[in-house]
Parts: structure tokens; C-alpha cells; sequence
């Protein structure tokens, strides 16, 4: 997909290669896609294999590290929200430590940390282009996709609230732009790097926080969705748009035990992993969020993970002209709908947000859908804050535009994601 990226103040345009049953939610209990559909891949080196234990309880872990231990593996870290083990291993010693007795008695599970991945990016300068329509932010004439899902009516009740924090698991987020005042970046952390600085070296998650809340009114390029919110930080996908399991496991988990409420994933994968399972159902059912992922660019019936999952909610993407995207996955596991671009061609068809240095960018994908319903979860439970997820999640389906075949269907879910009116 071509995009189109453009500077400020100048405003250069420049064009880019995109990167990357609802809320099944639990509801008795308790929701580079712009970037074509992030793809797996193996993640091992030559000699060693990197792999994931889960244990079946705390009471495991020594054995299971000394097991580890007697078949020269090496622990790189631990995922403890859902007792995971993350090992490198001898590529010929680990069928031993598998069948290793401890093991066999204490791991719930081993799976292989695969990465999930986003293409490169390619980008071309273009002639300047000028802008200056009201309202204030000269920008947001453009963003169609706001005005599609009816943000900009809520925003007389709501624009958010600061203590509303959405956490974008993704590349991470250019926290010094210009148009990203709502960014947070000291709640953030690099699970790349390993360390608190979870500055954007893609591209990809600024786009996606700037959907969710670029700053409304301050004279300089666009708004999102739930401009009042707070934005965590959260970089699980290093440069290249790629990044581990555990990396993306662990960014799930530490959203949910530092405040956040909403996690928004344009990222996934075809391939099924336990242990996303056991993050996203630990952010949903354990600490009461709501977690939103991209359906997949793939433009067929396939299941996309983690979105597939019945607790996380999937959306899937409609253009310009309010109609499924070409591009955008179906199939039973879609929950909800909202703009992601046409991909046609026509770069005012896509959607405009902020782009890393200061610059912004045209996008299409399921990537930018999600952050679009992510935002108008943010400004639901802005409205209502004694709400629990679930509540939050029937509301989104009940306010949701019926498109396609009437109810649900696998093209839209229950339709169309809508932030007016607030309907509890």
C-alpha cells in the first residue's frame, strides 16, 4: 500500500509504503495493517532455539529452573502476570528439556517466541501542499474518518478524560511531536530495548496514538478521536515493525497493572499463541480492560490473533465511502467496524494522522481502524466512568451502524463503531 506522509510546518507531502462475537468479551463475567497484516516467522538463531514456558503455578519455578539450567538454557526474562518463562535453549537439547520429568510435570505449556512482524516503509518526497480550513487544527477538514463515527458531536459532552489511559502496544510513540501533548511518555516502557524510553523508531505507533488523541484546537495539524485521554506508550515492535511474543505478552500485561484501561493492538498474526491468550485474557478478565485488535489486512476469511480471541475485540475496516475495505479480514471473529481507508489510490481516501519528527501521514489499514474504536471507548468511558468493560463493550455494540446484512455479520460484526449518542 502507498501512503502519503507529509511535514510541519512546512507540510511537505511525502509518500509511504504502509507498514503493518464483540467483544466476545466474557460478557457474562465482565473488549503494518494501516499496515497489511503483521506475519510470523521464526525468531531463532542457528543454534539456539527461543521458547516460552508457562508453568501451572509459582510453586513450579524452581524446578523448572533448574531443569533449564541442566540443559544449558539461558532465562531472559520472566512474564510473571501469567507465569511465563522466557528461555533460550540448545537447539539439540531441547526436545530433552521438554520431555526433562519437571517439565513435564510443572509447564502448563512450550511454544516457540516467534516474532510478529510489519513491512518496511518507503518514502518519497512530494511537492509542498498547503492547508488552512477550520476548525483550528488546519488539518482536520481531511480526517473524514472522525466525522464518519461522529466523534466530533460527542466532543460537546466529551473530549475525554485525562485519567483515561489507552495504551498503544505497538512501535512505540514519537512522545515529543508537535501534535502529541497527550502522550505520557514517563508511564511508557521499551520491552524491545528493555528500559523506560519508548520513543517511536518506526512510524507506525505515532500514527495509531495520534488517531486515538493528537491534540484538538492547538493550531497545528490534526485531532484524534479522544483528545482528552492519555496516551501510555508501550513499545513491543522495534524498527523494522517486528517483535517477540514474550515482548508483545509482556507489554499487554504491564498496561494492565499500571492503569490502563484500553489497549489498542494494530498488530497480529494467523498463528494462534497461549501466551498471548493468557496476556489479553489476564488484561480482560483479571484486570477489568478493554482490548482492541486490528482484524488483519489480508482482504479474506482468516482469522488474525490476537483479535480472534473471544474476550479481545476485533475490528475490521470501511473506506472513504463507509463500505468494508477490499483489504480488511472477515469471518465470525469481527466484533466491529470503523474507517481505515480505501487504499484506492486517492491518499485523501486514507487516514491522516501524526507521523514520527513532527510530520504526518496518510495510512490505510486495519491499524488505523482499531485505533478509531479505541478512541470511542475512551470517550464512552469518559462519559461513564463507574461503567465495567463489559458494560463499555454492550455499549459499543448497541450504538454501532448496522452495515452490510442486517445483525451481525462476518464482514462488519455488529457494524460500523459510533460515538454518538452515549447509550449506556
Amino acid at each position: 500500500m502507498i501512503k502519503t506522509i507529509f511535514t510541519s510546518p512546512n507540510r511537505k507531502y511525502k509518500e509511504v509504503n504502509n507498514m503493518g462475537e464483540m467483544i466476545k468479551l466474557f460478557i457474562a463475567i465482565i473488549v503494518l495493517s494501516g499496515m497489511v497484516m503483521p506475519a510470523i516467522g521464526s525468531l531463532n538463531n542457528e543454534d539456539n532455539d527461543r521458547i516460552i514456558i508457562s508453568l501451572d503455578s509459582s510453586d513450579a519455578k524452581p524446578a523448572i529452573l533448574d531443569a533449564i539450567k541442566n540443559h544449558n538454557g539461558v532465562v531472559l526474562k520472566e512474564i510473571t502476570a501469567i507465569n511465563a518463562i522466557v528461555v533460550t535453549i540448545p537447539k539439540n537439547l531441547r526436545a530433552s528439556l521438554a520431555s526433562d520429568a519437571r517439565v513435564v510435570k510443572y509447564a502448563r505449556y512450550i511454544e516457540e517466541d516467534a516474532r510478529i512482524s510489519i513491512p518496511p516503509m518507503k518514502i518519497t518526497i512530494l511537492p509542498e501542499n498547503s492547508i488552512a480550513l477550520a476548525p483550528n487544527d488546519p488539518l482536520y477538514p481531511e480526517q473524514w474518518g472522525i466525522r464518519m463515527i461522529q466523534a466530533n458531536y460527542s466532543w460537546d459532552v466529551t473530549t475525554g478524560v485525562e485519567n483515561m489511559i489507552v495504551a498503544v502496544i505497538d512501535t512505540g510513540v514519537d512522545y515529543t511531536h508537535e501534535d502529541l501533548g497527550a502522550v505520557n511518555a514517563s508511564i511508557g516502557w521499551d520491552f524491545v530495548n528493555d528500559d523506560p524510553d519508548a520513543m517511536d523508531d518506526n512510524g507506525h505507533g505515532t500514527h495509531v496514538a495520534g488517531i486515538v488523541a493528537a491534540t484538538i484546537n492547538n493550531n497545528i495539524g490534526v485531532t484524534g478521536v479522544a483528545p482528552g485521554i492519555t496516551v501510555m506508550p508501550v513499545k513491543v515492535l522495534n524498527a523494522a515493525g517486528s517483535g517477540y511474543i514474550s515482548d508483545i505478552a509482556s507489554g499487554i500485561t504491564y498496561a494492565a497493572d499500571n492503569g490502563a484501561k484500553i489497549l489498542s493492538m494494530s498488530l497480529g498474526s494467523w498463528f494462534p499463541s497461549k501466551t498471548l491468550e493468557d496476556a489479553t485474557k489476564y488484561a480482560v478478565i483479571t484486570k477489568g480492560t478493554l482490548v482492541f485488535a486490528a482484524a488483519g489486512n489480508d482482504g479474506i476469511q482468516i482469522k488474525t490473533y490476537p483479535a480472534a480471541y473471544d474476550w479481545v475485540v476485533a475490528i475490521a475496516a470501511v473506506g472513504y465511502d463507509g463500505t468494508r475495505a477490499r483489504y480488511s479480514n472477515t469471518g465470525s471473529f469481527v466484533d466491529l467496524a470503523a474507517p481505515g481507508g480505501s487504499n484506492d489510490g486517492i491518499e485523501t481516501h486514507d487516514i491522516l494522522s501524526t507521523w514520527t519528527g513532527n510530520q504526518y501521514a496518510y495510512a490505510a489499514g486495519t491499524s488505523m481502524a482499531t485505533p478509531h474504536a479505541s478512541g470511542v471507548a475512551a470517550l464512552y468511558w469518559s462519559y461513564a466512568p463507574s461503567m465495567t468493560n463489559a458494560q463499555i463493550g454492550r455499549a459499543l455494540i448497541k450504538n454501532a451502524d448496522d452495515k452490510g446484512a442486517a445483525g451481525r455479520d462476518n464482514y462488519y460484526g455488529y457494524g460500523l463503531v459510533d460515538a454518538w449518542p452515549y447509550n449506556g
